[in-house]
């Protein structure tokens, strides 16, 4: 040992190896000198930098390139294994450098471990993945052929990483190399990598992974089928390649929704529109909660529902406005129970029942609500005579109808109600009906007042 570089110890193996002298080093090396140890502190206790590195003569020869020297260490069993201060191996160090002849001979020893993350938790297969060192990641493969699958600590194999992280070539080296395209994250989501190619809307990633054989119809744990991810992010193109694909639209998640459940929830009103055009999707599909696409599309009242329900009378033009969900409620029910106006007038506007109840007995009429403005808004731009409502007591009062406290309805709403609250009689001028007809008490004062009823 002698002094070094800033005052630290060295053998002379370290100086002829920093001095780029391959026949004096392999000299040393076939000599028997210590091949193993790296720099020490200096003789009066220096401590430079240099020798914190750790680096052993076999990582030095690494990172400068010295393929004799690295070939006569591997001879004399130098440690192949053995970590600097980063934790790289010399394996590491020469992908970093792209010494390929070197990678080479590294990876033909015998008692190589390929298995060694350095500080940042990679193994040599990682460090040449993101040091686009594709050559490397080739002779790895070589020896190693699961190198590939090895997961970091959310579960995620190098395929995962890659999509996620829109790194494509990355991707198309790792296809090429035939990974396994279904493998799913290791964690509670277990997404494959199609699934987080449709959640960052990479479309060339996307297409490559289903040419190279992705299940189009792979599920998470949660049921979700790549359509379902698509939908609920917004993807209208992916979600309209995963159609032109064949992906099968009707799909049900955990939750029993489809993909149009999820689209409408969202206010993703490209999604809806596209699935509604472009796929076989089932817009009658009841979710666990006896919710169709409307009754989600009323229950969550996004700011342009009414704008996705024109799309959907659009493609259905006699979709059944009035079937009631799990709870009873109608659309419109739910709508005015969120106070949605425009989805409400749009519903009214298209024929919907307004004196449907649900399973609490509640109608439009009867909602607890701050204000009945909406409820008059309504009523009022009600455009020709509604479906008479039924039932067994008045919905105004709630007398129960017998033999001598018959049924009558308000010609204006369509509610059922008995003689009493009937009383007022008015011709109602735009259902055409000139002659007197029988209304409620709220419709008289919103057909002689409009919307000034509300005060």
């Amino acid at each position: 040992w002698s002094n070094g570089p800033d005052n630290c110890r060295q053998t002379l193996l370290h100086r002829a190896v920093d001095e780029n002298n391959e026949s004096v080093a392999c000299f040393l090396i076939r000599s028997g000198c210590d091949i193993n140890s790296p720099r020490q502190v200096g003789f009066n206790g220096e401590t430079p930098d240099i020798c914190k590195t750790l680096e052993s003569p076999l990582h030095l020869a690494c990172q400068w390139g010295l393929e004799r020297v690295v070939s006569t260490l591997i001879e004399h069993h130098a440690d192949i294994n053995k970590k600097d201060a980063e934790g790289n191996t010399p394996l590491h160090v020469a992908i970093i450098n792209q010494h390929i002849n070197i990678i080479n001979l590294l990876i033909r020893a015998p008692n190589l471990d390929l298995s060694i993350r350095n500080k940042q938790n990679q193994t040599s297969f990682a460090c040449s993945i993101v040091s686009k060192n594709n050559e490397a990641a080739n002779l790895i493969l070589k020896r190693e052929p699961n190198a590939a699958e090895q997961i970091d600590n959310k579960g995620r194999n190098f395929l995962h990483i890659a999509v996620q992280n829109g790194d494509i070539e990355s991707v198309l080296f790792l296809l090429t190399v035939h990974v396994n395209v279904n493998n799913r994250v290791q964690d509670t989501n277990q997404l494959t990598p199609l699934h987080l190619c449709v959640q960052t809307g990479n479309e060339i990633i996307l297409r490559n992974l289903l040419l190279a054989g992705a299940n189009i119809n792979n599920v998470t744990a949660n049921r979700r089928s790549a359509l379902h991810i698509a939908s609920e992010n917004n993807r209208g193109f992916i979600c309209s390649i995963l159609i032109e694909n064949h992906i099968q639209a009707n799909l049900l998640d955990s939750n029993q929704n489809t993909a149009l459940h999820l689209a409408v929830q969202h206010g993703h009103s490209d999604v809806v529109r596209r699935l509604l055009s472009e796929s076989d999707i089932d817009v009658f599909t009841l979710n666990n909660k006896g919710m169709n696409c409307l009754h989600v599309l009323a229950h969550y009242s996004m700011e342009n529902a009414h704008l996705i329900f024109a799309a959907l009378l659009e493609f259905y033009p006699k979709f059944p406005l009035d079937i009631q969900d799990g709870q009873g409620n109608s659309a419109l029910l739910s709508a005015y129970k969120n106070g949605h106006g425009q989805l409400c007038r749009a519903l009214v506007t298209a024929g919907a029942n307004l004196s449907i109840c649900n399973n609490d007995l509640l109608s439009i009429f009867t909602m607890p609500v701050a204000s009945k403005a909406l409820l008059v808004n309504i009523l009022d731009i009600i455009p020709h005579e509604p479906p008479w409502g039924e039932g067994e007591t008045c919905l105004e009062c709630g007398v129960k109808f017998t033999i001598t406290n018959r049924r009558h309805h308000c010609r204006h709403c369509g509610r059922v109600l008995c003689k009493r609250c009937s009383m007022n009689e008015l011709p109602i001028i735009k259902f055409n009906l000139p002659k007197p007809v029988r209304v409620c008490q709220l419709c008289n004062d919103v057909l002689t007042f409009g919307v000034m009823a509300a005060r």
